[in-house]
């Protein structure tokens, strides 16, 4: 079944956008919410997702054209699960990484007033702005 893939509205005043560059081709599989392609408006540049798991079948505008709000670019046909590649449902699963710095310092302890230990407390994170706005006052960021 062939869905469309039309250009989202992106914002109150905008009624075109550019095609930007297709993320995907003619002939490729994505996954749901996957970029598919960028467009490119006089305020941002955005991706459009796929709105189904499929195969793009057909592309109808080309990088640098233009196309209106609503427009449809590009048609995708459906697929289910099963009907993924065996490669790509065979592909192992990679390790979770591992935990972000911070959290592995946060296992490092310190002494607190009872003697007992208490997880390290990190500085908080501070806009820039902020902190010399904190700073000007004479106060610091607790």
């Amino acid at each position: 079944m062939a869905v469309e893939l039309a250009v989202p509205e992106v914002g109150e005043s905008i009624t075109e956008v550019q095609i930007g560059q297709w993320l995907k081709q003619e002939g490729e599989q994505v996954q749901v919410d996957q970029g598919v392609v960028e467009i490119e408006s006089d305020k941002a540049t955005l991706e459009v997702p796929a709105p189904v798991t499929g195969v793009i079948s057909r592309v109808l505008k080309k990088a640098g054209e233009t196309a209106k709000v609503g427009e449809v670019i590009a048609y995708l046909e459906e697929t289910t699960a099963a009907a993924v590649p065996s490669e790509e449902k065979a592909a192992p699963q990679a390790a979770p990484p591992p935990p972000p710095e911070s959290e592995a310092r946060a296992v490092e302890a310190t002494p607190d007033s009872k003697g007992a230990q208490a997880p390290a407390q990190e500085e908080p994170f501070v806009m820039p702005a902020a902190r010399r706005a904190l700073e000007q006052a004479g106060l610091e960021p607790s």
